[in-house]
């Protein structure tokens, strides 16, 4: 598997420095008010993907932070209702039979 994956990488590392040979020309960016250096069309190319994977990246974590968060909410509601069952079975009523005790109450 180590030599696999060592294969794997050479080929991937060839790949990326051929194609950095084939682009070698030069080109830049013109912003609005700011017009970048003359670089390398292929480093241009790398940081554009770099960038865009730095951005997924950051989308990804704010995701799982959000998911997170939700799990934690749910895991609260989860554990006051099995505490809330717990103190049910301990009366011998049922879930139904409580709701209906509550409306008679409030009615």
């Amino acid at each position: 598997m180590i030599i696999f994956k060592l294969f794997t990488g050479l080929v991937v590392i060839f790949l990326l420095v051929a194609f950095a040979i084939r682009n070698m020309t030069p080109v830049h960016l013109d912003f609005y008010f700011y017009k970048t250096p003359d670089i390398p069309l292929f480093v241009m190319l790398y940081l554009s993907i770099l960038l865009g994977v730095a951005v997924a990246w950051l989308l990804v974590i704010s995701e799982q932070l959000r998911m997170r968060i939700q799990i934690k909410k749910k895991d609260k509601r989860i554990k006051e209702l099995e505490e809330r069952l717990k103190e049910l079975e301990k009366t011998g009523e049922t879930p139904q039979q409580e709701e209906e005790h509550a409306a008679s109450e409030g009615v």
